[in-house]
């Protein structure tokens, strides 16, 4: 169920890993939260595939991960191939994640997501 009008998305239509999702803008926030293991990433994947229908600018806000299959840097890598993508306010266990990458892996980190918002011109609001 893609939310067209910015609100967020209801958590009985949510899978597994993915808090909200919702339009500011023309930016895509989806928040993402819990442990994020194969069964959830599969649910993220899911959902994410259509938000990238639309082509819009994709901030995936990681605040509230509280552990990260390393299946998910191949799920950011995927996803910058196809859209615009700002990792806000990495969790340890995704900054941990992204480091093991190691320099060959450039995903872009912002350390809020009204940092992300702001630097992409959709705002906070």
């Amino acid at each position: 169920m893609r939310e067209r009008d910015g609100r967020p998305s209801s958590p009985s239509h949510s899978p597994l890993g993915v808090l909200s999702c919702s339009r500011r803008g023309s930016t895509w926030v989806v928040t993402l939260g819990g442990d994020l293991g194969p069964e959830a990433l599969a649910g993220v994947s899911r959902r994410l595939d259509d938000v990238l229908d639309d082509g819009r600018t994709i901030v995936m806000d990681t605040r509230s991960v509280t552990s990260a299959d390393p299946a998910m840097l191949g799920l950011l890598m995927r996803l910058q191939e196809e859209a615009p993508l700002y990792v806000a306010a990495p969790s340890a266990p995704v900054r941990e994640l992204l480091e093991t990458a190691g320099p060959h892996t450039s995903v872009r980190t912002v350390a809020s997501l009204g940092e992300a918002l702001d630097a992409l011109g959709s705002g906070a609001s």
